[in-house]
């Protein structure tokens, strides 16, 4: 509790506390719960699933209400036309499975149970879990992420807790924990005994949902987190399946397996307190195996499909452009406005130049009226490491060389935090994968994951090119960098691979899941293999000029595409 209160405290938090606080306050400005008895829900991925009275009158507030509106893959639906679920079932998913969960978890572990407070505790959390997302989900995060205030807020909880919480989770977090939201609790919530825990309930909560273990009474309770935010939670057997479930995808994992092999193990920890860890039998690392591999399809077939990722690059600019101008300018405004209203914001504009900087105009509205019919760029350039080959011969050992110790000098300066380390480990564990002589993580490390100011920059270098080639060719350039889109997102990580949650045969002795299951290679296998790179253009842009361009900007000389005329043909994907 001491490293929470620490960062409660702290002006970084409470500077944008403030604006949060007065967000929440609105949304339950004069809402009082009725008082009803539980209900059932009939859910197409868990059945028909009974909800208490009081988390009900969580469910029908107006704060968890608004998710309705919040699709939980953003624009994929204009891909996936029936993958247009939102955050409000995915959350009543999430305490669908932590009750099921929390029931094997009793029936499976030996002298084990979870106390009946710290159920309610877990399943108010699968609740609120989400409750900080914004319009069109993570793609807003791309956007208030980047922002000084939340930067620093989000600095001030790796500094002390030494995590890395996802945008919308802090949001969550500082929702739950605001004044206005537990005086409604407090007051209206028919939550069992909730006088004994007013003190640390929402603290509690806050810290499932940020990713960091619970330690009270000399104990680290870590199992309640690991359900809400951990390597098998309940937060991933609810979105794989859910989200396969309306793209039309026929991913299955054993479920039932994953359900019967799960417990609670009491280990000591590295100072020798004990540690209620969430484990799994290793018969049933095939569940954890399934589950895994239904994530490669999902970011191969929904999340990094070539145009969901256009559409979602799309919405960036559009949202960028709203802030740039004030028309989005507190973190209340991107909670305020949904997947339903955002679109409508471009009217406001009045001809004001959101990026004036550029010298070129961004037309909002007219952005807005593309991405809800759907007209979207078409590419120009796709790159991978299984499609291009090199010009002149690589160096294979000295490349490797020259990574590792970029590195080491980065760890040596202690200017890597856990997180880059091991993506930085990652990026070099997918450039040992392939034996093809070019190694395209080098050429493209630039352009992968960027900032979105980063991206305005890379854009203009791009347009500057562009504009050159056009010259060149004495056509006429009707265009600007807004009609160029760099979309190369990150590569996949899996993470908590390392961690021991494994129960070996013995009963006794913990494995990771890397020891069963290499989840580090299929990590590298898919960024070998499947990962993408794209330039998008508009019909204003000469498509066969861009593929000159980017090929010339992205591979630099040292590389060529295997392929090259197929986007030249005007191939439709």
């Amino acid at each position: 509790m001491g490293k929470i209160k620490d960062i409660l405290r702290s002006p970084e938090y409470k500077k944008v506390e403030s604006d949060i606080e007065g967000f929440v306050k609105e949304k339950l400005q004069g809402y009082i719960p009725a008082v009803t008895g539980k209900k059932t829900i009939h859910d197409p991925v868990w059945g028909s699933i009974d909800y208490s009275e009081w988390e009900m009158q969580i469910i029908d507030c107006p704060l968890f209400q608004r998710l309705r509106d919040i699709n939980q893959v953003g624009l994929a639906m204009l891909t996936y036309p029936a993958a247009r679920h939102s955050r409000f079932e995915h959350s009543l998913g999430v305490a669908s499975a932590v009750k099921i969960m929390c029931d094997k978890i009793d029936k499976n572990s030996n002298d084990f149970s979870v106390p009946p407070e710290v159920k309610n505790a877990i399943i108010l959390a699968a609740l609120l879990h989400d409750i900080g997302h914004c319009f069109y989900s993570h793609l807003s995060e791309a956007i208030y992420g980047e922002l000084k205030d939340f930067v620093d807020v989000r600095k001030k909880f790796n500094d002390i807790l030494e995590l890395k919480p996802k945008p919308h989770e802090i949001l969550s977090f500082m929702i739950v924990n605001t004044v206005p939201f537990q005086d409604f609790f407090f007051q209206h919530v028919n939550y069992p005994d909730k006088g004994d825990v007013r003190k640390t309930l929402f603290p509690d909560v806050g810290c499932m949902i940020i990713g960091q273990n619970i330690e009270r009474h000399g104990k680290i309770r870590s199992y309640e987190t690991s359900l809400i935010n951990g390597p098998f939670d309940a937060d991933k057997l609810d979105y794989i399946k859910r989200d396969s479930l309306t793209a039309g995808l026929t991913l299955q994992y054993d479920m039932e397996r994953l359900f019967t092999k799960i417990k609670v193990h009491s280990v000591p920890s590295k100072d020798g307190v004990i540690e209620d860890r969430l484990v799994i039998n290793f018969n049933g690392i095939t569940a954890i195996e399934e589950l895994t591999f239904c994530k490669i399809m999902l970011f191969s077939y929904i999340y990094y499909h070539q145009k969901v990722l256009i559409s979602e690059t799309m919405i960036k600019d559009y949202a960028f452009g709203l802030y740039k101008l004030d028309i989005i300018k507190t973190f209340s405004d991107f909670l305020r406005y949904t997947d339903s209203t955002i679109l409508q914001l471009g009217k406001m504009q009045e001809g004001k130049n959101p990026f004036p900087e550029y010298g070129t105009m961004l037309n909002l509205e007219e952005l807005a009226e593309n991405i809800h019919n759907r007209r979207l760029p078409r590419r120009c350039f796709e790159v991978s490491q299984s499609n291009v080959v090199a010009i002149q011969p690589v160096d294979k050992e000295k490349e490797s060389l020259k990574y590792c110790e970029g590195i080491l000098e980065q760890c040596k300066d202690n200017s890597y935090s856990a997180e880059e380390l091991r993506d930085a480990m990652l990026s070099f564990s997918t450039f040992l994968m392939k034996d093809d002589e070019v190694k395209l993580d080098h050429l493209v490390s630039g352009l992968r994951d960027m900032t979105y100011t980063e991206m305005l920059e890379k854009r203009k270098e791009f347009y500057e090119e562009f504009v050159k080639e056009y010259k060149a060719q004495e056509k006429k350039v009707n265009f600007t960098l807004f009609d160029i889109y760099i979309v190369f997102p990150k590569l996949v990580n899996y993470g908590a691979a390392n961690e021991e949650v494994v129960l070996g045969k013995d009963h006794h002795k913990l494995m990771s899941i890397n020891d069963f299951v290499k989840l580090d290679h299929w990590a590298g296998s898919f960024n070998s293999n499947k990962w993408r790179g794209y330039i998008f253009v508009s019909d204003k842009i000469d498509r066969s000029i861009a593929f000159e361009v980017s090929e010339k900007l992205v591979l630099k000389g040292q590389a060529k595409l295997r392929n090259p005329m197929a986007y030249l043909k005007g191939i439709e994907y």
